[in-house]
């Protein structure tokens, strides 16, 4: 969400109105559920998605007509047998999209896009607030609803709410081809990558188009200088089991919620055995996921990182109760 809130906040800064098309309810087999964003301007889709495919398409075409109307409207998508086949589409159900009118020359609407670009970037939860009547969307530190995502009425106007927390980092340690191949599609996945090696060959930005950070670091002193939270995520891709050790013997003392090793079973046995000799606990070791990803068959570099983004995937969606 950081992602399009930045790109948000460059689309008003540069002047041009636009609409946040926000599927708040949906129902059957649609392409997204309650939750997808994007933003729509007179030229089309902006950022985002709510699905893709031709509904998609049709919603992109809708907020170029309304948004020289210059205010909030709600439209349901009915996707019927019948309709569903005009759409060329293959799944059915039913979709609210809300498109959020945002002007460029708000002063409010600027301030608050701000202010959850910052709440984001402390790594602190905030609600967006998205009016179904007229109005601009609000951003709130806290809010009294149950659930994380709804419909609340606020000084008699109703909004449709959800709340966004840290959604963590993925850091990457090992800046090898492995890792070259793997943050670009993390960072296309929304993921927030940070890659860590010891090698100055291997720890320059430029290999690494869209990652957050990218640290050259003593794999013996990650203590000093890193922290990992609840909600962040390991991915170890060292260049041997010993490097990995010193790696696992960091996050084993973090409370990352996943940690993921890359490499053979001989590899991961060696580097088991020898934390095992050195006081580690069998409960401890469990922690770690070895091999690292998804067992789709994956050998090539760029087969394993797809492998890696699928199993993050899944982890991300089980945090957010996602089936």
């Amino acid at each position: 969400m950081l992602k399009l809130l930045e790109v948000l906040a460059q689309t008003l800064a540069e002047g041009n109105d636009c609409l946040l098309a926000t599927v708040i309810a949906s129902s059957g087999s649609t392409p997204r559920s309650a939750g997808a964003y994007m933003l729509v301007g007179s030229q089309g889709r902006i950022y985002g998605t709510i699905g893709g495919g031709n509904l998609e398409y049709q919603a992109i075409l809708k907020g170029q007509q309304q948004l020289a109307q210059r205010k909030n409207f709600l439209f349901e998508y009915v996707l019927t047998a019948e309709r569903v086949a005009n759409l060329g589409m293959i799944c059915g159900g039913s979709c609210k999209v809300l498109f959020c009118y945002l002007e460029a020359g708000s002063e409010a609407v600027r301030q608050s896009v701000a202010q959850a670009v910052a709440a984001a970037k402390r790594q602190k939860p905030y609600w967006l607030l998205l009016p179904f009547a007229a109005g601009p969307l609000a951003v709130a530190d806290r809010l009294e609803m149950q659930g994380k995502s709804g419909q609340v009425v606020i000084d008699g106007q109703t909004y449709y709410a959800e709340q966004f927390a840290y959604d963590g980092r993925v850091y990457i340690f090992g800046g090898g081809h492995l890792a070259q191949e793997v943050v670009p599609l993390l960072t296309h996945l929304d993921f927030t990558c940070v890659v860590i090696d010891d090698r100055e060959e291997f720890s320059r930005p430029e290999l690494f188009p869209g990652a957050a950070e990218v640290l050259q670091l003593d794999f013996k002193r990650l203590t000093e200088q890193l922290s990992l939270q609840q909600n962040d995520y390991a991915a170890v891709m060292t260049r041997g089991h010993l490097h990995d050790a010193d790696v696992e013997r960091f996050l084993l003392h973090t409370a990352a919620g996943y940690i993921g090793v890359v490499g053979s079973r001989r590899k991961a046995q060696l580097t088991r055995a020898t934390l095992l000799s050195e006081g580690y606990s069998e409960q401890q070791l469990d922690r770690i996921i070895t091999p690292v990803g998804l067992d789709i068959g994956s050998e090539t570099p760029a087969e394993i990182a797809v492998s890696i983004a699928a199993q993050l995937i899944q982890v991300r969606a089980a945090r957010y109760g996602k089936e």
